[in-house]
């Protein structure tokens, strides 16, 4: 009876982790749908220090990337020039910056942020990448 009670209380403890693990899969998965087009733009002035700090070494500081990174083919585009940043919709940012490069059919060098970034974060760095272009 105690051997069964002990199987039983195993078995529990591992269709809860299991339930767990799915629930933050299930976060995730929401997490890197991005909202309507109008709840997509945040705060440049709180993008900007995470911009800065996560994503300036390859983008460039302006948007506009001067260095080449290991493993790229080619820099990334220049996020400075409005004409190749009307091509972009916010939702392809949100999405690229949640899921990363390869999210969008870029670059695997570039990290998928979506399990690091807050949805409040992702709407600000696009804000703030967008004042670089001015679109």
């Amino acid at each position: 009876m105690r051997l069964r009670n002990t199987l039983l209380a195993m078995a529990l403890v591992s269709v809860s982790a299991v339930a767990d693990d799915a629930k933050v899969f299930a976060l995730d998965e929401n997490q890197c749908t991005p909202p309507a087009a109008s709840e997509l733009r945040g705060d440049a002035g709180n993008g900007q220090s995470l911009h800065a700090e996560h994503c300036a070494a390859c983008h460039g500081a302006s948007g506009r990337s001067e260095v080449v990174v290991m493993h790229m083919d080619e820099t990334p585009e220049d996020q400075s020039d409005p004409e190749y940043m009307k091509t972009l919709p916010d939702v392809y940012l949100y999405l690229a910056i949640c899921k990363g490069g390869e999210g969008v059919g870029k670059s695997y060098v570039m990290s998928p942020w979506g399990d690091y970034f807050s949805h409040q974060e992702i709407t600000d760095m696009i804000a703030w990448i967008r004042s670089f272009s001015g679109t």
